[in-house]
């Protein structure tokens, strides 16, 4: 019997050479094998392909998302989230340490656009028509988002400790306590108390930090592999050149506009006017609209703003329900939408512009 052969037999899971292998050429690379095959993955990825601009504003905001929380964990190092010590430790960040004042612009700064990108991303996909090519779950997924965005607003604010955000977080926080029978606990559960307290900024610490940020996180990434199949864009070189953009856009802002510390905030001196972000300001003016056109019924003009801010989140989560997918409808309706989309954006704009001259 060939001894050759018997060993070939004998060796389990034998490799057979190609016979057209002489002598100088050299050994095929197996298929599949060592980090080989990740290359034709890599070069996938990295091959130039078309840009899809409409798919730019939301890569944008996770983009964004994930700038707030790399400069959000370095503000993390020296950040003491206590009432004695949270005013001084922002100063610390801001005067003292190398480079903490950029840091901490890049992080205020990045709130401002990633409020902008997620406004332009709604409308861009409301004209589009949006809500009627895709399914119903990333839609509503996506207005989820940008309420916990909201709530990362209203939560970091008040870790500054100035006077601003302590007091419009009183004002915000005293709107509950206008709703009917569940409106009083709400508000003491918010704070941990009648107060903000203590108890208040570690709640509101906790929830920034890492309750929203976790939900935030899990529902991005059903909304991202539900919308493009996949969590590394196609077109990725493309991608890259918008992530350094947007670095250099907000490094310039921290730098020519550097943010402000303001007042330490003082429970005992209260300000007479207070205003929120201005990403906040739509809102703060609804409320005092209502109170104008009830000004005897305070508490009915918080209960008309609240349920009239639901009822818009609501709309625009129920909307997939009523729309049909069919090609031609969606083609006709799709100037419509862009008027709907303008006229809202209008309104937004004004009752901001009203909230900030006020």
């Amino acid at each position: 019997m060939n001894r050759d052969k018997t060993c070939t037999l004998n060796i389990p899971g034998s490799m057979k050479v190609p016979k057209n292998q002489g002598e100088g050429s050299e050994p095929a690379i197996l298929e599949g094998s060592g980090p080989f095959s990740l290359m034709p993955k890599v070069y996938e990825y990295v091959e130039p392909k078309p840009v899809q601009w409409s798919c730019c504003p939301g890569w944008i905001i996770f983009y964004l998302f994930c700038i707030e929380g790399i400069s959000g964990a370095l503000l993390l190092l020296y950040y003491c989230p206590t009432i004695s010590e949270a005013y001084r430790s922002i100063q610390q960040i801001t005067n003292i340490l190398h480079y903490g004042w950029l840091i901490r612009g890049v992080h205020i700064w990045g709130v401002h656009l990633l409020v902008i990108a997620v406004v332009l991303h709604l409308a861009q996909k409301f004209i589009s028509q949006g809500h009627r090519q895709v399914k119903r779950f990333p839609w509503i997924i996506g207005i989820v988002m940008m309420v916990l965005l909201s709530l990362f607003g209203a939560t970091g604010h008040l870790l500054s400790w100035t006077q601003g955000s302590y007091w419009a977080t009183t004002f915000i926080t005293q709107l509950f306590a206008a709703i009917p029978l569940v409106g009083e606990p709400i508000k003491i559960l918010i704070r941990g108390g009648n107060e903000i307290s203590q108890i208040t900024l570690s709640r509101f610490f906790a929830l920034h930090i890492l309750i929203a940020p976790i939900i935030f996180i899990s529902l991005s990434r059903f909304h991202i592999v539900s919308a493009n199949k996949s969590l590394i864009p196609s077109d990725l070189l493309f991608h890259v050149q918008i992530l350094l953009v947007l670095i250099a856009v907000l490094f310039s802002l921290s730098t020519f506009f550097p943010p402000y510390i303001y007042p330490k905030a003082d429970p005992f001196n209260s300000l007479l006017h207070i205003k929120p972000e201005w990403y906040f300001l739509a809102s703060y003016e609804t409320f005092l609209l209502l109170r104008k056109i009830h000004p005897n019924g305070q508490s009915l003009s918080v209960v008309l703003g609240i349920l009239l801010h639901l009822g818009v989140l609501i709309s625009l989560m129920v909307l997939p329900f009523f729309s049909s997918s069919a090609t031609g409808e969606k083609q006709q309706r799709k100037f419509p939408a862009l008027i709907l989309c303008i006229l809202g954006l209008l309104i937004l704009l004004t009752l901001t512009l009203l909230g900030a001259y006020s």
